[in-house]
């Protein structure tokens, strides 16, 4: 039985937790125009506003084509990122929206935040992280 429970407890942790970062590309910047582009999405002003124990994360699309799912990633050593939200996307958009996540456990003094898009062939994409002192 505790063998099983091991396995059941490692593959709930590998599922939360996918994203590992040994040095990244690039790291994003709050209030950029354009905070990711690739052929699939554009996100726009990438902001972190941190608050005491918490902080909201808002982003705009300039567009969305094939995309499934945009997950909020956040990790407080900027080398595990771990999927905190998600949004499920129907259809195609070539006009702005809006986004926006709150993550109420900020556990650490700083914080790092990436998104990872999922397109509808079950790819994933990922965006430079945005680091933030949280209160």
């Amino acid at each position: 039985m505790k063998k099983l429970l091991l396995i059941i407890v490692t593959g709930i942790s590998l599922v939360s937790c996918t994203k590992n970062v040994a040095k990244p590309s690039s790291t994003g910047a709050a209030n950029q125009n354009v905070f990711y582009r690739d052929a699939d999405i554009v996100v726009e002003n990438m902001v972190a506003v941190p608050s005491t124990g918490a902080v909201t994360i808002n982003f705009s699309t300039a567009f969305e084509n094939n995309i499934s799912r945009i997950e909020l990633m956040s990790s407080t050593s900027a080398t595990t990122f771990c999927t905190t939200q998600f949004v499920d996307v129907t259809g195609n958009s070539f006009s702005k929206k809006n986004y926006s996540f709150s993550d109420n456990n900020a556990t650490g003094s700083t914080m790092y935040y990436m998104l990872r898009f999922k397109d509808n062939n079950g790819n994933w994409s990922y965006s430079p992280y945005l680091t933030v002192k949280v209160d």
